[in-house]
């Protein structure tokens, strides 16, 4: 049986978000900053759309680059899926 390529990136989409679900480095914690919401996230980073799905991978992408690191969205769900942590991924990217 033959999963599509499309299958495949739907079910390694489940799974990094089941582990980030489950990453200690983004519980809230006292003190913390608070989150954003999307629009917000939009219009820090100038991402524009018109009627159509939203590129999330794009947008962590350019949230990144904000930050100024280099690493895309791809790199930073490959060092998660390997076993790393948000905060593992921005403190080795930082560097």
């Amino acid at each position: 049986m033959n999963i599509s390529n499309q299958e495949q990136k739907r079910i390694r989409l489940k799974q990094f978000l089941k582990i980030l679900s489950e990453d200690p480095s983004l519980l809230q914690q006292t003190g913390e900053t608070e989150t954003r919401s999307l629009p917000e996230l939009l219009m820090a980073t100038g991402y524009r759309y018109c009627n159509e799905p939203l590129d999330m991978a794009e947008l962590m992408s350019q949230l990144l680059g904000k930050l100024g690191l280099t690493p895309c969205s791809a790199q930073m769900m490959e060092f998660i899926m390997n076993g790393g942590t948000v905060d593992d991924f921005m403190n080795t990217a930082k560097s």
